[in-house]
């Protein structure tokens, strides 16, 4: 008798995975799986059941076990994005300062260089604005350290149009020897080592907004 009545049982439950057992299934013979509150798996149209967010792999049916998340399947119908789809983060490059020769407005060897490898990285962003601000060192009288400093500007200007690409708005200012970069460390030193020490105050000095 007992044997008989643990056939019916095995009988009963593999009728349920294909469509529904005979009689009321509890509330937790689906661990996993969202059910109607009677026993039954909830579906979708399609006939996927829905998972909860405390399926396991050992808790699979795989008369049903399709969909990837609690939602049904229906809903999960692309992959996602993958870090080798998707497109690459573009990097706004860091501010760049270059230098000038003492009363010079020339852009140096060293300078074009430089400009050259922060330019190609600006052109790769979407309509930037660039701030280009032209200094002079406090040697010399202000209102010709201001002729200077714009004249500087104006050069680093002339060389980014010669380039060829209009991507870039320029905003292009001279500053004179304000804002040095020395700050005060180089009155203390001799009037043959001011130019040298007043160097990095002959710049301009580039941002993109």
């Amino acid at each position: 008798m007992k044997k008989c009545n643990a056939l019916a049982v095995a009988a009963s439950c593999v009728g349920f995975l294909l469509g529904g057992c005979a009689g009321k299934v509890p509330d937790d013979a689906w661990p996993g799986y969202r059910t109607d509150g009677k026993g039954q798996l909830l579906k979708t149209a399609d006939g996927h059941c829905w998972r909860t967010a405390d399926w396991t792999e050992d808790k699979a049916v795989p008369a049903c076990d399709v969909a990837i998340t609690g939602e049904p399947v229906a809903a999960v119908n692309s992959a996602p994005t993958t870090k080798e789809d998707a497109s690459p983060e573009l990097v706004v490059p860091k501010p760049l300062r270059v230098t000038f020769a003492f009363d010079s407005a020339v852009l140096t060897d060293a300078s074009r260089i430089a400009l050259k490898a922060w330019y190609q990285d600006v052109v790769s962003l979407e309509g930037p604005v660039v701030a280009v601000n032209g200094y002079s060192d406090p040697l010399g009288g202000a209102a010709y350290n201001q002729h200077l400093a714009d004249q500087r500007a104006q050069a680093v200007a002339t060389w980014w149009k010669e380039q060829g690409s209009s991507i870039a708005t320029l905003q292009v200012e001279g500053h004179g020897e304000d804002t040095a970069v020395s700050g005060s460390r180089c009155q203390s030193v001799s009037a043959g080592e001011l130019k040298a020490c007043y160097r990095q105050d002959r710049r301009v000095e580039l941002q993109v907004q």
